[in-house]
Parts: structure tokens; C-alpha cells; sequence
């Protein structure tokens, strides 16, 4: 696969996302995809767990959009650097479990790796900024002298 191609499939997953059309992301997945989300303490393989992290964050957040930052990538890898927002009026998933919905919105900073085989999604691993989203749902208190 080109490395246009799969950066143009990472761009066209953030696209069905925004849009809301999370069978679609769902489906552009390898039925045997790993999905490593660090800030959720999530690292889990299937179709059913990628799932479950897509629906996580639609839940959690139904208007959420992603913005696109950076793009870099390498043969059958994709680095996209991306900020997100929406606006949290579903209950959160967080390694301490559900956290209920607090009507705020949120902007936060997220990168993830991609690779792709054959046209689909084989790895996602996500990297994102939770500490400063849990502060913007009034869950975690600013840092002392910032």
C-alpha cells in the first residue's frame, strides 16, 4: 500500500467519525485489530473492542469532531496528530469506571499510529491529553501555578 493510501484511509476513518457514522469506522477495521489506548489503560484485540473505544468516545461525547493536525506516513503506517472537541453529554468510560455526563465542552489534543494491511485497520494506538480533558469537566482541579 502507498503511503498516500494509507494516510488517505486514516483520514477518511477521522472523517466517518466526525460525521458520525461509527458502523463505517467500525468497518474499515480488520476483524483481528489491536487497539491500544494507553490513557484508558486499554490494550485489547477484535472487532468487538475497537468497537467498544469508537462507541466509548461517541458516547461520552455525540457532537464530537476531529480537526486534523499533522499527517505523517510511512508504507503501511499513518502518525496523525489531530485536536478533537465536542461536547460531553453521555456518560465517560476511565480506568475508575463511568463517570457521568457533566454537560461541558471539551477541546483536547490527541495523536494515534495506524497500520493498515490490505485496506484495513490492523493497529491503532492512541495517545491523548485525558488529564486536560478531566479538567475541563471540572473532574480534576487546574495545576498549582500554571
Amino acid at each position: 500500500m502507498s503511503q498516500q493510501t494509507a494516510a488517505q484511509l486514516s483520514q477518511r476513518l477521522h472523517e466517518l467519525f466526525s460525521q458520525g457514522k461509527h458502523a463505517d469506522v467500525v468497518a474499515m477495521a480488520d476483524d483481528e485489530i489491536e487497539t491500544v489506548a494507553y490513557a484508558l489503560g486499554m490494550q485489547v484485540k477484535g472487532k468487538d473492542a475497537f468497537r467498544t473505544f469508537v462507541m466509548s468516545f461517541a458516547d461520552a461525547f455525540p457532537d464530537i469532531r476531529i480537526t486534523p493536525k499533522n499527517v505523517v506516513a510511512s508504507g503501511d503506517l499513518v502518525c496523525i496528530e489531530f485536536d478533537a472537541f465536542g461536547t460531553n453529554t453521555g456518560s465517560m468510560m476511565t480506568p475508575d469506571g463511568p463517570v457521568p455526563p457533566t454537560g461541558r465542552e471539551v477541546t483536547f489534543h490527541v495523536c494515534e499510529v495506524h497500520e493498515w494491511q490490505n485496506g484495513k485497520l490492523v493497529r491503532l494506538v492512541n495517545y491523548q491529553d485525558s488529564a486536560s480533558i478531566m479538567r475541563q469537566l471540572g473532574l480534576l482541579p487546574e495545576p498549582a501555578g500554571l
